[in-house]
């Protein structure tokens, strides 16, 4: 089943990061790690990581967890020489840090795929996101697919609470560690997350 954290609700992720690094290819991406976790009783994921190396070089980590205290904006890292660049997708906002200045937050106007696509069929457009540029993200999801199946997160290590009818499920300490993985490239095995086990799945 593909239907979990990493190919659904944070699918955006991965795929823009694949973007902005150029790596869009069928051979532009290299092997998988994945990290694989569910905390709800589901067949898919809800908490997981994974690391790539493209073919320019990048190592590319994406965290993601559906298990966190409260919702926090998806965002990318881009690390540079000289700085960093912030791209908080959800916002079309990109924060450009670089050591001894003040941080530079651009908004940039959203492009509707959707119209584009219109556009595209009425021979108005060429589409600008052609199935070509999705390959590399279809690779990484089929390593989702072909994975071994999501580990449960013992209960023990989570934090369950029920309101309006519904059950939640926290995992401590998920949110650091997401952070964490941004920053330091890390998978969640590596950072110590006491339910974390490393798998790779062959590229």
């Amino acid at each position: 089943m593909v239907d979990g954290a990493l190919t659904n609700p944070f699918a955006h992720a991965l795929a823009t990061a694949l973007a902005v690094d150029g790596s869009e290819g069928p051979d532009d991406v290299g092997g998988v790690e994945l990290e694989l976790f569910h905390a709800f009783p589901i067949e898919s994921d809800d908490t997981s990581c994974l690391r790539l190396r493209t073919a320019r070089g990048t190592a590319v980590t994406v965290a993601v967890t559906l298990c966190a205290p409260r919702r926090n904006e998806p965002y990318l890292i881009v690390h540079g020489e000289k700085g960093r660049i912030v791209l908080t997708y959800t916002r079309d906002e990109v924060r450009l840090e670089r050591p001894g200045r003040d941080p530079v937050v651009s908004v940039h106007p959203r492009t509707d795929l959707l119209d584009n696509l219109l556009a595209h069929v009425r021979g108005d457009a060429g589409l600008l996101v052609p199935p070509e540029r999705t390959a590399a993200f279809m690779r990484v999801l089929d390593a989702v697919r072909t994975a071994p199946d999501p580990l449960p997160i013992p209960d023990g290590l989570q934090r369950v609470t029920s309101a309006d009818g519904e059950q939640r499920r926290e995992l401590p300490g998920v949110e650091a560690l997401v952070a964490a993985s941004a920053e330091r490239l890390a998978l969640f095995s590596e950072l110590g997350a006491p339910w974390a086990v490393r798998e790779e799945v062959p590229g």
